[in-house]
């Protein structure tokens, strides 16, 4: 009995960390776009949660999984989009307009650290956390963020 009772509290105990766990990355499915985009609160910090975030909203080989600031530079988003993958150039952070659906660029050169000095896959950008840590309107790394 008493190994029974051992159980059942290792296991509620871990599904009430897993659920905490989840609620973490709470998301919410926001209207307005043309696919699926989700709000979360931090992008993937390596490549095992940029996969594990990619299956959990059933993006594919054909439409890559992203996660990036609004156009407002105000609320952070995941979603698939319609490429695999995007060719991010040097001096440059990414951002989703809803008007368009579409992934723009955003100069990062002011930025006071932080802004990628090569250029990457953006199935990597889970190693430029700068041009995805963000508050009150602005990356956190520009100096107009600072005060």
């Amino acid at each position: 009995m008493e190994l029974c009772t051992r159980f059942y509290a290792l296991f509620f105990g871990l599904i009430l960390f897993l659920s905490s766990s989840f609620l973490l990355n709470e998301c919410r499915k926001l209207d307005g776009y043309e696919f699926p985009v989700y709000s979360t609160k931090s992008c993937p910090r390596n490549a095992t949660e940029w996969n594990e975030r990619s299956s959990a909203i059933n993006c594919t080989e054909d439409n890559g999984y992203l996660c990036l600031p609004n156009e407002n530079i105000t609320q952070l988003l995941e979603f698939c989009y319609v490429f695999p993958f995007i060719l991010i150039q040097e001096d440059i952070c990414l951002y989703l307009s809803k008007r368009y659906s579409a992934v723009y660029s955003y100069d990062c050169n002011d930025f006071l650290y932080g802004c990628p000095n090569s250029s990457y896959v953006s199935y990597k950008l889970f190693k430029n956390p700068h041009c995805t840590s963000i508050g009150k309107g602005c990356f956190l790394a520009e100096p107009s963020c600072q005060g």
